[in-house]
């Protein structure tokens, strides 16, 4: 249910959807002897980062003049440059339109068809978290996946330098260094280990964040489906609000029958509240809404009062795993790389983050249990208040993100 909400067209048959945290734009560079023609899909996310946060957001002409000043080639024997295409284009086109997306050419000439170097940064002063997915086509040759990041903002194409894809481990860091920034991340994170009580369940998290990853590979591949990232972001707030609810319950356990039939019943009807706001927004982010809280809350529940079930209450962790993988999954998908590219990255991406989880969990964990030796009455009272937070921030989360 679930999926099929989050899901769109097949990728094979449409572009993948945009992004929408800006964390993300594509370029190709088609290199054919002297000749350079560089394409660069920015989405309206990322560029309203050229601007000041409160600022409205930054028109064509704005976002077209930075991309002429952060791309250029170069050679050792001078300067590409950019050509005037003629028919009043100038030296960068502005492409036709696609929502949320701005899209612009430039040609280059260079005096010399060899040891070119590529320099793209955008967005990369603004945002050091930004990585432009670049597809090299050298002639007739197979293209190259490679990055433009803050620590590499060019790439050079020289005899003596041969150019390959990018390797996996060049995705590990900014996916870890994402997840460790994602506060709906960290909260997820932080929901799932104050549902843990032993050891034991960082093993059962780590499974369920690997088996999370490992669908969104397999979803990926085939295009299955294009999972609509704002929605995705949107919804992840629910999810920490289910693991802050869990977190709460399981901090009670001595509470009786009346107790928890109330909180069952408020939680039913700000259930049907948030649906019925989603419904307002869309039908598919409705959907999604309620197959969300109909997967979560159930499992939650289940681990929580039946001891054969634990480890169902690390479920949530394993959706958020794949929503959180199907997002870099969408980012390549608009440059439509093929498997054998596509598989090693998303590997790298998701070791990274999966590694960063761990260790946060772990930590996390490490904390509670020292405390819990010493401070039990206080550990108790720590759950229960980050329980409640947990579930404060979920619903800001979902509510501001759903109608932003």
């Amino acid at each position: 249910m679930v999926l099929l909400a989050l899901a769109g067209s097949p990728a094979a048959a449409d572009p993948a959807p945009i992004s929408s945290d800006g964390d993300a734009s594509y370029s190709t560079w088609s290199i054919d002897g002297k000749t350079v023609r560089v394409r660069i899909e920015v989405p309206l996310a990322a560029a309203r980062k050229l601007d000041a946060p409160n600022a409205p957001p930054p028109g064509l002409a704005r976002v077209a003049s930075a991309v002429s000043a952060a791309v250029s080639v170069t050679t050792p024997a001078g300067v590409c440059e950019a050509i005037d295409q003629g028919e009043g284009v100038g030296q960068i086109y502005t492409l036709a339109l696609t929502p949320g997306l701005d899209r612009y050419e430039i040609v280059f000439a260079c005096p010399q068809a060899d040891r070119l170097t590529l320099k793209n940064s955008l967005l990369l002063d603004h945002d050091p978290s930004h990585v432009d997915y670049a597809w090299i086509k050298l002639g007739g040759a197979k293209p190259i996946l490679q990055t433009f990041t803050k620590d590499k903002p060019t790439i050079v194409l020289a005899p003596s330098a041969s150019l390959h894809d990018a390797s996996a481990a060049s995705f590990a860091l900014p996916a870890a260094l994402r997840l460790a920034t994602d506060l709906a991340g960290l909260g997820v994170l932080l929901g799932s280990v104050i549902l843990s009580r032993r050891w034991l369940d960082l093993a059962w998290l780590g499974g369920s964040l690997t088996a999370g990853y490992l669908l969104s590979i397999v979803v990926a591949l085939p295009g299955l489906v294009a999972i609509d990232q704002a929605l995705a972001i949107t919804l992840e707030g629910l999810l920490v609000m289910c693991l802050g609810l869990g977190g709460l319950m399981a901090s009670s356990p001595g509470a009786g029958q009346r107790w928890r039939r109330a909180t069952a019943a408020i939680v039913a009807l700000v259930v049907i509240g948030l649906v019925g706001a989603a419904l307002m927004k869309s039908p598919t982010a409705g959907l999604a809404t309620a197959g969300i809280a109909t997967f979560a809350l159930p499992s939650i529940w289940s681990g929580l009062n039946a001891p054969a079930l634990r480890p169902l209450v690390f479920a949530p962790a394993a959706l958020f795993a794949f929503l959180e993988g199907q997002a870099q999954a969408t980012d390549l998908g608009r440059l439509h790389p093929p498997a054998a590219q596509l598989v090693p990255i998303l590997a790298g991406g998701d070791i990274g983050a999966l590694l960063a989880a761990m260790t946060i969990s772990g930590a996390a964990m490490a904390l509670i249990w020292l405390a819990g030796r010493r401070l039990r009455a206080l550990r108790n009272f720590a759950f229960e208040t980050s329980g409640a937070a947990l579930i404060g921030l979920g619903l800001f989360w979902f509510v501001s993100r759903l109608h932003s």
